[in-house]
């Protein structure tokens, strides 16, 4: 056991506001809040040749990795809008955010990485490092698509003639990289696009989030619509990344058939880079590629796969009715009221999966919006009617 071992502390503040006005009909609740949590529990990961799966393998040990802290202000706003002749309207409106940031890690790096396996490849998807929000999405960023041949070669601030970086061991060529293939960003400007070309590439916390309800009332009917939301958070899409690459997969999304298709600008000319177009596909994808190295290149975690993750979904639409008194009573009941109710009715994105509502993978906060094939939210019809006798 690790004797110097101990409990995570949380220290936290919070500023609050009750506010009551025009007899109760508007009511209105702040709470701002702050807390740092010290001594940070974490699983230390263990090198393989220890041995952490299997009869006899060693568990992760556990260990005080740092301190996070988290701020931010909740704010509700519940109104009686109308209450008159039999009538009533209530509305509620309900608005969070919330800011994390790692404050100190104890780590040798300083770094945490979170990686996903598929299949034999083990890819690093989050990098958690001091002052930074917890869990950002980490990997490589697309600046644009070889489309012509100039775009291989560059000008520096010299007026020297260079070329473009391309992928570690990989040079220009119909089984390296071609027209129709991506561009990265070479971050520390080597030449060469490499694993110290990665960068953070998204944050999965959201800007807000917020909600909103309104319950109607009228002589025994009652209706109740709730819509929730979230805002500015990104979202891994690993279900594209992984059913988009025709040389991966039999069974594909439909979007695979927008490959950047190609053609020879001269017919009777080389088959050379220099001599090759795009004539078609979606003007953001890639080319298919004979050579996996090609495909293995375009396909590499970047932020092609990051996708924005806000949304606003009519999370509930409730409705009943009471029947009157004086009716159930002559079948010897006290109540009686038929209702019907839809969950999940619909949801407004521009994501590209199924559900943007994605929360953490595997219950890890360190994947909170990786979408690796998690399934979709259903939607719910209920009917029902309630007795009292």
């Amino acid at each position: 056991p690790n004797p110097d071992l101990k409990w995570e502390t949380t220290y936290s503040s919070n500023i609050g506001l009750d506010l009551n006005l025009f007899q109760n009909r508007i009511e209105f609740i702040a709470d701002l809040y702050y807390k740092k949590t010290k001594d940070l529990l974490l699983q230390v990961p263990l090198p393989a040749y220890v041995g952490t799966s299997g009869p006899g393998s060693t568990a992760a040990p556990w260990k005080n990795i740092g301190s996070l802290e988290n701020k931010g202000i909740e704010l509700t706003l519940n109104t009686v809008n109308v209450d008159k002749k039999g009538f009533q309207w209530r509305s509620n409106l309900v608005f969070s955010m919330n800011r994390n940031k790692v404050k100190e890690l104890d780590t040798e790096s300083s770094l945490i990485n979170k990686s996903y396996q598929s299949g034999s490849t083990i890819t690093i998807i989050t990098r958690t490092a001091v002052d930074q929000p917890i869990g950002q999405f980490y990997g490589y960023k697309v600046i644009g698509r070889f489309e012509k041949a100039t775009d291989f070669y560059y000008k520096d601030a010299d007026g020297n003639l260079k070329q473009t970086a391309l992928p570690k061991d990989m040079s220009i060529g119909k089984n390296s990289v071609w027209i129709g293939d991506y561009i990265f960003e070479d971050i520390n400007k080597d030449g060469v696009i490499d694993e110290e070309d990665r960068s953070f590439i998204g944050n999965p916390e959201p800007d807000f989030t917020y909600g909103i309800g309104n319950t109607f009332s009228y002589k025994g009917f009652d209706l109740s619509i709730y819509l929730s939301g979230s805002y500015g958070n990104e979202v891994v899409n690993w279900v594209r990344k992984d059913l988009e690459n025709p040389r991966e997969n039999t069974n594909l999304l439909k979007d695979a058939l927008d490959y950047a298709q190609l053609e020879l600008i001269h017919s009777d000319g080389p088959d050379d880079y220099r001599n090759i177009k795009i004539i078609g596909g979606d003007p953001h994808a890639c080319r298919m590629a004979s050579s996996s190295a090609s495909n293995t290149s375009n396909y590499r975690f970047s932020d092609k796969f990051v996708e924005d993750g806000s949304y606003l979904r009519i999370q509930s639409i409730s409705l009943g009715y009471t029947l009157p008194q004086k009716w159930v009573t002559k079948v010897g009941l006290q109540n009686m009221k038929i209702y019907c109710n839809l969950q999940n009715v619909y949801t407004f994105t521009k994501y590209k999966g199924y559900d943007p509502e994605i929360g953490s993978a595997n219950q890890d906060a360190l994947l909170t919006g990786f979408d690796n094939y998690r399934y979709p939210t259903p939607r719910i019809y209920t009917f029902g009617l309630n007795l009292t006798f």
